[in-house]
């Protein structure tokens, strides 16, 4: 006891005499340290990924017996293998290729990663999206970003569910980097599971899948889920369809299933949403302040397709007299914007008219087109948002022919046919229709008719999300003038 408190006096003496020499190693030892964290975080051989680090994935008795990503002969518990189907979306060594040659392509073209003016981008074509199937416009007139900085790949990452594989890949592609991997399969008793392939933790995560039916939406659910139990930053779902948009409204003892689907994407974590021309403009309101949701309208990008169409199909040579006509009363909003759009392209005014869709009660399938407007000799485009069964589309195209118009096109943002496809089958038999135009927001492996047409849509999302990145505005994205 008194040879230490001797040495802690003699110590304290010490320690008064040389602050400096304190100070000095003090400080040699903090650069020391830090220089080790500097060296040790940029190592990529002595850094661990949290995948590589998490301890239940080196133990696998603790997964389930049914696991799907874990195969057989990894099982020493079964020597079955597992019934499931398993699906994983990531790029082929085409795609990724091709994903570096446009990227190569726009930078020696400008020499520059940033976003480029609309006076500039408006001389890009897209011949690099050709997809089986589909068409696009022969310019890019609102794809104005052409790929994401690479120091923004470090911190972004895109996945596409099964319901979208097709335009995530085209979504990745315009932004110059490859789609990230995941994994949705399906147990044996049918129910959905999801894996991501690579680690998520920090990032702002783009998740692309429509909810055009309950399998979808459930994989919906469960990749925002996985992503947000994966500490992800930010997770936006970039929903081209959204499914239940047209229960919209309580009508006796049902539920109102669009507010239900809100609800349900917020429980599981989601920080934004953007759906592509929702059924009902009040959708947006049935997600909370917290979770902003942007409403993009395809309708400008088919206004210019139709304009290329029609100016290059014209026999005489000349711009036809062009009337947009609303396929219901509901429809006038987006065909006044289609018509704004079109008429500023062919420099003609255009004229507006719609088609009076009254039911005498909810429910009731047959009805009685009025048209309001004049078509006589004209030619006429139906605006709509989606195509199901078919019917009504077809009953405004009969009701246009018989009151005189010269030729009769239509466009319908989403072309949500039925398994046997009767709706494109009625369409398709119909001789006073030119052609349908769809979007590719809904996937569908089925071959269209002549009649039918899917317009690609992946430069509008794409253009969305990569503002969304910058922080730009997304409201003014459609604007000719911008």
């Amino acid at each position: 006891m008194f040879k230490s408190r001797i040495l802690l006096r003699n110590a304290r003496s010490w320690t008064n005499k040389e602050p400096r020499l304190i100070t000095s190693a003090c400080a040699a030892l903090l650069t020391v340290g830090v220089a080790a964290v500097t060296l040790d975080s940029i190592d990529p051989f002595k850094r661990k990924t949290s995948a590589e680090s998490d301890v239940a994935s080196a133990l696998p008795v603790f997964s389930s017996s049914s696991d799907p990503f874990v195969s057989a002969s990894s099982k020493p518990w079964t020597s079955e293998a597992a019934q499931v189907q398993i699906k994983s979306i990531k790029p082929s060594a085409t795609e990724k290729e091709d994903v570096s040659k446009g990227a190569q392509l726009f930078e020696n073209a400008y020499g520059l990663k940033e976003p480029l003016a609309m006076s500039t981008i408006q001389k890009q074509d897209s011949r690099f999206l050709q997809r089986d199937g589909q068409v696009t416009t022969k310019r890019m007139y609102f794809y104005k970003t052409p790929f994401v900085q690479n120091a923004l790949h470090r911190r972004v990452s895109i996945f596409a569910g099964p319901a979208s594989e097709e335009v995530g890949l085209d979504i990745a592609q315009l932004l110059g980097r490859p789609l990230n991997s995941m994994s949705v399969g399906k147990f044996a008793d049918g129910e959905t599971t999801v894996k991501i392939d690579e680690t998520v933790r920090g990032k702002e995560i783009f998740i692309i899948n429509s909810t055009n039916s309950t399998d979808h939406l459930m994989e919906l659910l469960m990749t925002i889920s996985t992503l947000r139990r994966a500490s992800a930053k930010t997770i936006t779902a970039v929903i081209p369809y959204y499914g239940y948009a047209r229960q919209d409204r309580r009508s006796a003892r049902e539920p109102i299933a669009a507010a239900d689907v809100a609800l349900m994407l917020e429980k599981v974590g989601v920080d934004k949403v953007m759906c592509l021309d929702l059924h009902n403009d009040s959708l947006c309101g049935f997600f909370s302040p917290q979770v902003p949701v942007e409403h993009l309208l395809p309708g400008p990008v088919a206004a210019a397709y139709f304009h290329e169409e029609l100016e290059t199909n014209s026999e005489s040579n000349e711009f036809p007299e062009v009337v947009v006509v609303a396929a219901h009363e509901g429809q006038v909003y987006r065909a006044k914007e289609f018509r704004k759009v079109l008429q500023k392209l062919s420099g003609k005014p255009t004229d507006l008219a719609f088609i009076s869709k009254v039911r005498q009660f909810p429910g009731q399938s047959a009805y009685e087109p009025y048209l309001v407007g004049d078509v006589k000799g004209k030619t006429c485009i139906i605006i709509d948002d989606i195509i199901n069964t078919g019917g009504t589309m077809d009953r405004c195209i009969s009701q246009l022919k018989s009151s005189g118009a010269s030729k009769v096109y239509s466009w319908a943002t989403h072309g949500v046919f039925c398994r046997d496809n009767d709706g494109v089958k009625l369409l398709q038999k119909n001789d006073g229709l030119e052609y349908c135009l769809i979007s590719n927001s809904v996937q569908s492996s089925e071959p269209l008719p002549s009649k039918m047409r899917k317009l690609n849509v992946a430069p509008l999302l794409a253009e969305a999300i990569a503002r969304s990145v910058f922080n730009q505005s997304i409201i003014g994205m459609l604007n000719l003038n911008a």
